[in-house]
């Protein structure tokens, strides 16, 4: 099969499907990759999902449908069968920490195997937990500091910062078990944030620090990105259902319709203008008559506004509480669904007190022919994490190994389906 990316006839190396379950939709993509780092979106599926909460499956059959039914659209499109998925987790019990690991090389060229040891100490360090996630940041090698990569070079005692991110053991569990009812395999399992930042990183970004924001449903993560290394994380346990709750409530209206009413014509500030602008809602009386109420943006935006204030001056406070200095990052990305909302670069740049930057989806990755938005932000950046796990030498440098027991798992699943 032969894929024309900008004009240039390649051929795609593999075929990866990505499935980002967030508190809100189910988006799954499949996608051609290419030896070069580009790649080709050919099946997209999108679906509401019911069943989660802040990233904790708390409903299954309902996730199943919603998963069952991303993948079907995306399958069509694609006209692919898949049965292994990178899939993200998210929510507030994700955690990160940086921890300094050290051995003793014993004045020997350090090899690819002494690195591999230090992956193996952070996916035993739990029990409780499980870590999804062990990244190098920076290697000592004795007196040096900072080396990136210290494969090859001689050394007597050999350490590294390095960010270690878990989520809880029976969070992840019931996770693959979801994905095992839906007949689906995990190919890896990727912190949403890491990937939402994968998303919108480029060239300049791998040279200095970098804040993301991830605007999600019911969650907004702040990651940090050291050169472009995925180097720490903070969740706040707020997002952009809640300010639909807000205007459902302020309303008297259903979810649907104040998710509506916010996408269309909300804002993140109030403005003098809006005062005039009126704007139509539907409301039901009596289970049959539906009428419609007239309001103002201007009432609107009074009830997002002070939300969307608290949700930044949480971020804010979590970016001060970092360990991280002031001058990481000159600027702040802001992206997930709650980035499409009309004034929230401008707002946000006054309360973070640093250049705010909204990066469209499109704007930042080649091969895109289907219409997406800044909702497919993670799955567009588990797409470019698979590509980086493929030109990672190791092979574990910030990709998690497959549970032991997830096709024990599966086929126990299938047996009792079919039995019982």
């Amino acid at each position: 099969m032969v894929v024309k990316i900008m004009g240039l006839e390649m051929r795609p190396s593999n075929i990866v499907t990505v499935l980002d379950i967030g508190s809100t939709k189910v988006c799954c993509c499949i996608a051609n990759t290419f030896d070069d780092g580009r790649f080709k979106i050919i099946g997209v599926g999108y679906c509401v999902c019911h069943g989660v909460r802040s990233g904790v499956i708390i409903d299954m059959p309902s996730v199943e449908k919603s998963i069952a039914r991303a993948v079907e659209r995306a399958e069509k499109m694609a006209n692919q069968r898949i049965q292994s998925v990178y899939v993200s987790i998210s929510g507030k019990n994700i955690e990160s920490e940086i921890i300094n690991i050290s051995m003793k090389a014993g004045g020997r060229i350090i090899r690819d195997e002494d690195i591999l040891k230090f992956f193996n100490y952070c996916h035993s360090v739990t029990e409780d937990r499980i870590a999804i996630h062990s990244i190098p940041i920076l290697y000592s090698v004795d007196s040096l500091q900072g080396i990136k990569n210290p494969v090859g070079m001689v050394a007597n005692n050999l350490s590294v910062n390095m960010n270690l991110v878990t989520v809880p053991k029976t969070q992840l569990d019931n996770l693959l078990m979801c994905l095992a009812r839906c007949h689906l395999d995990s190919a890896g399992i990727v912190a949403s944030i890491y990937a939402s930042g994968l998303s919108v990183m480029d060239e300049d970004d791998l040279q200095n620090g970098k804040i993301v924001i991830d605007f999600g449903g019911e969650t907004t993560s702040i990651g940090f990105f050291y050169n472009g290394i995925f180097s720490g994380m903070n969740v706040i346990s707020l997002g952009g259902r809640n300010i639909t709750d807000d205007i459902a409530y302020g309303f008297n209206i259903s979810t649907v319709n104040a998710e509506k009413l916010k996408t269309l014509h909300g804002s993140a500030f109030v403005s003098i203008h809006d005062e005039n602008n009126v704007v139509f809602i539907p409301v039901v009386e009596d289970d049959s008559v539906i009428n419609l109420q007239k309001i103002s943006k201007n009432s609107l935006n009074q009830i997002i506004q002070p939300r969307i204030e608290e949700i930044l001056n949480l971020v804010k406070k979590q970016i001060g509480k970092s360990s991280f200095t002031d001058d990481f990052s000159r600027d702040v990305t802001i992206t997930g669904g709650g980035s499409m909302l009309t004034g929230i670069k401008d707002f946000a740049q006054g309360i973070i007190n640093k250049k705010i930057k909204i990066k469209k989806i499109e704007d930042n990755t080649d091969g895109i022919d289907i219409q997406i938005s800044n909702d497919f932000s993670v799955a567009i950046g588990m797409i470019k994490f698979f590509q980086l796990g493929n030109n990672d030498p190791i092979k574990t440098n910030d990709s998690v190994k497959k549970s032991k027991n997830e096709s024990f798992l599966k086929k126990t699943i299938a047996w009792i389906e079919n039995n019982l």
